[in-house]
């Protein structure tokens, strides 16, 4: 496959390769993009707004000015997905996703669960406006980034997120003692979402073992990958945990070929060995929180993840701090993706990789 706007894509491809087998050519790969000399580099912004809104013209028009306006470096990819909002899991699942002019990056719900007993079955909802929105976004922009920039898969917030956001989060810790059973009911039915709303999406973006898959963390394999993530963790113990999200996450990670798991913020990391423990989970991209330390400096993390064998996706640093983790770090399983003014900083970059890999 040739993507005018990725011209060494077969080489990439290769690299990407390598990383999910374990191995390093010559160095670890780095994520990074600048704007053309002379060009305004697009913007992807009002992504949501235009999707909910229809208004696919202005968000083509935004894809061709960044396109067109930047440069894909080092194992970069352009990619745009058919995101309605991070609660759109949710939204598919029989809520609706909430939005204003006022507030365009974004978008939210409000909970419909009053009694679980009531509302069960949780079952795909093929007839809503999202699930159809989606639908018909990722097959337009299938079409109009054909050869140019693929379709990403969407940042799901499947299983107990998406519970969450049906029945509130507060509401939902107290069903977890007042009504496991029910609970645990509609996880299950939940879960069983994942996968055919995970293939619907893969074939609508036109996805295939030519294309690859991407998603909202910008790794690539030639199998189906995406990002996984449980925000709601943050809010359960550990037993909790191991009872009604860590198999919904196992079976996450073991239905892809390769994922990362999004671990957000301090009230994540007494549940770290037990998703470390998952088998199918590839890389861990730790995000220390707002107030906190950046993610660099939390090098006891980023080490024990290493120790039990994750990749790690290692962002928002620059040269000097990319250096001094280089150092610190193995080169396995790390990927850096960076943010750069000039090509010839992104080429600076892998070349000193290179020499100190």
């Amino acid at each position: 496959m040739q993507l005018t706007t990725k011209p060494d894509f077969d080489r990439v491809r290769e690299m990407w390769a390598a990383y999910w087998a374990g191995d390093v050519l010559k160095r670890p790969p780095v994520v990074a993009s600048v704007a053309k000399n002379g060009a305004r580099k697009g913007t992807r912004n009002l992504k949501y707004y235009n999707a909910l809104t229809r208004n696919f013209d202005a968000q083509l028009e935004a894809l061709d000015a960044w396109v067109e306006g930047t440069e894909f470096l080092a194992e970069s990819i352009p990619f745009f997905d058919p995101d309605h909002g991070p609660d759109q899991f949710a939204a598919f699942c029989g809520t609706s996703l909430k939005f204003s002019e006022a507030s365009p990056n974004t978008t939210w719900v409000e909970p419909v669960v009053e009694r679980w007993e009531d509302f069960l079955p949780i079952e795909l909802d093929r007839d809503s406006p999202v699930w159809k929105g989606v639908m018909e976004y990722a097959s337009v922009l299938a079409r109009h980034g054909r050869g140019r920039y693929l379709v990403g898969m969407c940042d799901l917030h499947s299983n107990a997120d998406a519970l969450s956001a049906l029945r509130g989060p507060e509401r939902l810790c107290m069903d977890l003692y007042d009504c496991p059973d029910l609970v645990e009911q509609a996880m299950r039915q939940v879960r069983a979402l994942f996968q055919p709303v995970y293939d619907a999406i893969y074939e609508a973006g036109a996805m295939n073992g030519e294309t690859g898959s991407v998603g909202w963390t910008p790794f690539w394999c030639e199998g189906k990958f995406a990002t996984i993530q449980c925000d709601f963790i943050c809010m359960v113990s550990p037993e909790m945990a191991r009872r009604f999200i860590i198999p919904a996450l196992d079976e996450e990670a073991s239905f892809l070929d390769h994922c990362v798991y999004h671990l957000d913020g301090p009230g994540a990391l007494p549940h770290l060995d037990d998703i470390l423990a998952i088998e199918g989970i590839d890389v861990i991209q730790w995000v220390s929180g707002a107030g906190q330390a950046p993610m660099h400096e939390w090098i006891d993390v980023l080490r024990k993840c290493q120790q039990a064998g994750k990749g790690l996706q290692i962002y928002g640093v620059n040269g000097e701090t990319l250096k001094r983790l280089h150092k610190e770090l193995r080169p396995e399983g790390v990927v850096y993706c960076i943010g750069a003014k000039t090509r010839e900083d992104v080429e600076e970059t892998c070349r000193w990789l290179e020499r100190n890999t």
